[in-house]
């Protein structure tokens, strides 16, 4: 019997671009107003910023740091980000956060491994505050037994630090847990070098399907169910 299904977040709790999208429109255009240049402009040097940083932290938490994005941004164009970055921060999260919506089934799918008494955990890049305002935003916090973030691990997936961080904290063996996420790499392939059942969510994204590996569009698949035992 299972003892506890791990969730990654982005793009497996919720849709990431969905959220993405009108967070970083929004951050061009405070950018734009605040420094006097281009939306355009701005939004160039933004994803210069971004290539940047990533490269700096490749394999680190640091890596998705969302103020670092934006002071380098500020930098490139040949400002102090004193004044500016934690503004352009805070409009990126705001407009982010207000746009994220779970993905359907998912909070009924929760409650029942709850009431089945299965734990729950979640296993994600990132930075770790920011995780925690999604989960918070999307109302999950209750049901989520414990977390950890690729901050907390300073490694990122698939690396197996985290994995087992997490396996440690729902105090489980490896057969005894599931991973469900969206990166067939990281999540996927992570979760069957760890010796974890993975299950591969997909939504309505495109991907090639692979016989071996249970996978799902939607939490509502009635599979899940069965495969849980949930009433």
């Amino acid at each position: 019997m299972k003892k506890a299904v791990i969730f990654d977040l982005d793009n497996t709790l919720y849709d990431y671009d969905a959220a993405d999208k009108p967070a970083t429109k929004a951050l061009a255009e405070k950018g734009s107003e605040l420094l006097g240049v281009p939306v355009a402009e701005f939004a160039l040097h933004y994803e210069a910023a971004k290539t940047a940083v990533r490269a700096r932290h490749a394999r680190r938490a640091e890596a998705h740091n969302r103020m670092l994005f934006c002071q380098h941004a500020v930098e490139l164009l040949g400002k102090s980000p004193l004044p500016y970055a934690l503004e352009l921060y805070e409009t990126y999260w705001d407009v982010f956060l207000e746009n994220m919506e779970p993905y359907d089934g998912v909070m009924d799918f929760m409650k029942a491994l709850k009431e089945k008494g299965i734990r729950i955990a979640v296993c994600t890049d990132m930075m770790t505050r920011v995780q925690y305002r999604k989960l918070r935003k999307m109302g999950m916090a209750g049901y989520i037994d414990c977390i950890v973030t690729s901050e907390e691990a300073r490694c990122e997936k698939p690396n197996a630090v985290l994995f087992q961080m997490t396996l440690d904290k729902l105090k489980v063996l490896t057969q005894e847990a599931v991973f469900i996420g969206d990166n067939r790499r990281r999540d996927v392939q992570g979760a069957i070098w760890n010796a974890i059942l993975p299950i591969w969510f997909v939504a309505d994204r495109d991907y090639e399907p692979e016989e071996e590996i249970f996978t799902v569009k939607s939490y509502r698949d009635p599979r899940l169910s069965e495969f849980f035992e949930l009433s």
